[in-house]
């Protein structure tokens, strides 16, 4: 009789720039903002906020010292990046994720994007098929949120205009997410 060999461990991975504090601060008062205008959103603990560069999900451990020193190896200059407005996924029918968009330096951001995912290609991991757009997300639809409320936050969207926050961005950092009932907890890996 065979026997299964034992699952190889893995953490759930994504590659991201951090937010420094006033970008932060910015974007929860947006939030506090919004909450006003519907109980339709789950809202992201400022303090975990990012940019989001690849999403890598459950990926074998032994693969994060590889990951790190890919990262290492990809030139990332500063970035001058500014909040710009706000929006919605998808863009028409029913409200999933609220963000914050970007402009700056969106175009050496999308060559970064692509030099990470070379990284994660060589290590035999698949990259995101969607195409790359840079966000920051506020919020997600709670899954009882009524169409009706769903409508109301959509509409606030129009209402509220984020600060012209400009801010230069440090190098990719790998995260480990760790889910618990009362969110995501992230931890830099590197």
């Amino acid at each position: 009789m065979s026997q299964t060999p034992p699952a190889e461990p893995t953490l759930r991975l994504f590659i991201a720039l951090e937010l420094p504090q006033p970008v932060r601060d910015e974007l929860k008062r947006i939030q506090q903002r919004l909450q006003g205008h519907s109980r339709a959103a789950r809202w992201t603990d400022p303090t975990g906020m990012h940019l989001t560069l690849h999403f890598l999900g459950e990926t074998p451990e032994r693969l994060v010292e590889p990951l790190l020193t890919g990262l290492r190896s990809v030139s990332a200059p500063a970035l001058s990046l500014t909040l710009d407005r706000l929006g919605c996924f998808p863009a028409n029918g029913a409200l999933r994720v609220v963000w914050v968009g970007l402009r700056g330096d969106l175009a050496a951001l999308a060559t970064l994007h692509r030099s990470l995912a070379t990284v994660i290609q060589s290590l035999g991991l698949p990259t995101e098929t969607r195409p790359f757009v840079p966000h920051i997300t506020l919020a997600r639809a709670r899954p009882n949120a009524t169409a009706a409320d769903l409508r109301a936050l959509r509409t606030a969207l129009d209402t509220v205009a984020p600060q012209s926050l400009t801010w230069q961005s440090d190098s990719p950092r790998l995260f480990r997410s760790q889910l618990t009932p009362r969110g995501a907890v992230y931890t830099v890996l590197g």
